[in-house]
């Protein structure tokens, strides 16, 4: 994860956030401070010591996309931040990460989310405060493609969130996407990475992994 200094550095060379957490799901990488379940309940007075105005930086990212064709991987998932206000310190804040696009199908036709925009994949806060993925871009994070035999490589995000998914072929020379053979082994939930190009899921067709919530404090 990346530090909270490379979003939020402190102004003047003084003040500014001195505590993070991260969020995910159960199934993301051990590096996250909380990735055990499919929502968080945060009261900010007595989980993050915070009183009534004080502001809370944010940093969040949604699910990854899926892709239905070898020659384009998905999208990385939508992210949005910036410094917020909590009103009221004691009301809790229910912060629910996006779940990567998965496809229980073979059929290449149908059901795919290549640009990881639906409801689904986004990254939530509700409650004292509401904030959602759906709001932010993810124009940093396209897939890689190799249509038409040229070969780009995907988008990488921000500080390595919503990366694009790589293409199913290896002329693509992807820098950035997972699981371009062999699996789901690749997939870095937590990450909001984008899935890898294939035809359908039996042919090489990768989900996208969850996303993931950063509070800065």
């Amino acid at each position: 994860m990346s530090n909270f200094s490379d979003f939020f550095p402190a102004a003047g060379g003084g003040g500014g956030f001195t505590k993070s957490n991260s969020y995910s799901t159960a199934r993301a990488l051990a590096s996250f401070t909380y990735n055990n379940a499919a929502s968080y309940t945060v009261n900010p007075a007595t989980d993050l010591g915070l009183e009534d105005g004080a502001p809370l930086g944010y940093f969040l990212v949604g699910g990854g996309g899926m892709s239905n064709t070898k020659d384009m991987g998905a999208f990385g998932g939508m992210i949005i931040q910036g410094i917020t206000t909590i009103v009221t310190a004691a009301t809790d804040i229910i912060l629910t990460p996006g779940v990567g696009h998965v496809v229980n199908t073979v059929d290449g036709s149908a059901g795919y989310d290549y640009n990881a925009t639906g409801a689904a994949l986004q990254s939530t806060i509700t409650g004292g405060l509401s904030l959602t993925t759906a709001d932010g871009h993810n124009g940093s994070g396209f897939g890689a493609t190799t249509l038409g035999g040229y070969g780009a490589s995907a988008g990488s995000g921000i500080n390595g969130y919503g990366v694009g998914g790589a293409a199913g072929d290896f002329r693509a020379n992807s820098s950035y996407g997972y699981g371009w053979t062999g699996g789901n082994n690749r997939v870095a939930h937590g990450f909001g990475v984008g899935g890898a190009g294939g035809m359908t899921v039996a042919l090489g067709a990768f989900e996208g992994s969850d996303g993931a919530i950063i509070l800065f404090y």
